[in-house]
């Protein structure tokens, strides 16, 4: 593969278990992430730390775990791109990812904490950067919508399942290691129905179009878009006791967090679905950037309870919408079919970016330049942004 130039040819639609297997992947790849990040990774450092020094522990953990994943996922796709094979990708980042899970069960030190969760996030970016370019390398385009529908929504669902295994089976060793056999239990199935595509010869490769800015395009519009959900996500919880002033302000996150997924969820798989049929794209994207900032704006102007839960109807229902076509919009104008997994990483950055830049946004803006009305109207207004950068996409429809 790695001296020619090979482009997949994608023709049969993909079956329903296929479908299956593939949703079962990526929900075994999102338990892997964040059932330690919900509660695994925080309980072990105030074990490590104590009580005063947990916070900072757990950022030093995050935040370098943070920075190898932006760097693991584009390396994985040019690996992935030069094997020629997706399955090798799967497997090696699975076993690396587990080894992670399997260190930090054990750790008892803060380097072995840090050592093992940034194991975690290479192993892990693996798996994610095959199954995102398995979209591109296996789907139609008329089936696009749906699949990749099913990718962001099965994340939803890792978050809760992660958090569930942590939770059931217990903080600590018992619960990394519920993690660690979750995580290939859940990708086996699709190992073993997953079939690589028939690929042709370089000839047919020098043809394809160079659509570098379109891509570039849809690199912002993701990166607004997921800039706009970590600003809603990243000081909640003190929105909810600070500005609105409830009592429990943990249950409260709960709560919105829950309303939140449900709707993402609904709104997700239903738009993909319907963005296959009616083969349109843009759209979708339009109404979701317009929906987020309405839910970002209630947040910003009316802080009370009953509107923070409709404001998070809003913002589940335009994150739904949004990852309903994303990955359907990113591998339609990816620059080179040879190079996809390779892009496909550069375009996961989009993606990861934000969840580094959201707290360096937010807290000078929470603690000097206006506070949270100020900091929702900006994310409401980042999310504008996203609407305006749309047109630029004339190759989507």
């Amino acid at each position: 593969m790695g001296k020619g130039s090979l482009v997949t040819l994608v023709e049969a639609p993909v079956r329903t278990r296929w479908m299956v297997a593939y949703a079962l992947a990526m929900i075994g790849v999102a338990a892997g992430w964040f059932g330690p990040i919900q509660i695994l990774l925080p309980e072990q450092a105030a074990r490590l730390a104590g009580g005063d020094g947990k916070e900072s522990l757990l950022a030093l953990v995050t935040a370098i775990g943070a920075a190898a994943s932006l760097v693991a996922n584009p390396l994985w796709g040019a690996l992935s791109d030069r094997l020629g094979s997706r399955r090798p990708i799967f497997v090696a980042g699975t076993v690396v990812g587990v080894a992670g899970l399997l260190v930090l069960s054990a750790a008892d030190s803060r380097p072995l904490m840090i050592g093992g969760w940034v194991l975690v996030q290479i192993g892990l970016n693996g798996p994610l950067a095959a199954l995102a370019a398995m979209i591109g390398d296996r789907v139609p385009e008329r089936q696009r919508g749906t699949v990749g529908a099913l990718f962001g929504v099965a994340q939803i669902v890792g978050v809760v399942l992660g958090t569930a295994l942590a939770v059931a089976v217990g903080q600590g060793a018992p619960g990394y290691l519920a993690v660690a056999v979750a995580v290939p239990a859940l990708g086996a199935a699709l190992l073993l129905i997953h079939r690589e595509p028939v690929r042709i010869s370089d000839r047919t490769a020098l043809s394809l179009k160079w659509p570098g800015s379109q891509f570039a395009w849809a690199w912002l519009i993701r990166f607004l878009l997921n800039l706009v959900n970590a600003l809603v996500l990243v000081y909640l919880f003190y929105y909810l006791s600070d500005q609105v002033g409830v009592a429990d302000a943990a249950t409260w996150v709960l709560v919105l967090t829950v309303v939140n997924v449900l709707f993402a969820g609904i709104f997700g798989f239903a738009g993909g679905v319907l963005s296959d049929r009616w083969q349109r794209r843009r759209i979708f994207v339009a109404v979701a950037a317009v929906v987020l900032a309405a839910g970002t704006a209630l947040l910003a102007l009316v802080p009370v309870v009953a509107v923070a839960i409709v404001a998070s109807v809003l913002v589940g229902a335009g994150w739904g919408a949004y990852v309903a076509v994303d990955m359907a919009v990113i591998t339609q104008v990816l620059p080179d079919t040879e190079t996809r997994a390779t892009m496909l990483g550069v375009a996961n950055i989009a993606g990861t970016l934000p969840q580094l830049l959201a707290p360096v946004i937010a807290a000078p803006i929470v603690t000097r330049l206006g506070g949270y009305p100020t900091l929702y109207l900006l994310t409401a207004a980042i999310a504008v942004l996203a609407l305006v950068c749309l047109p630029r996409l004339r190759a989507l429809s």
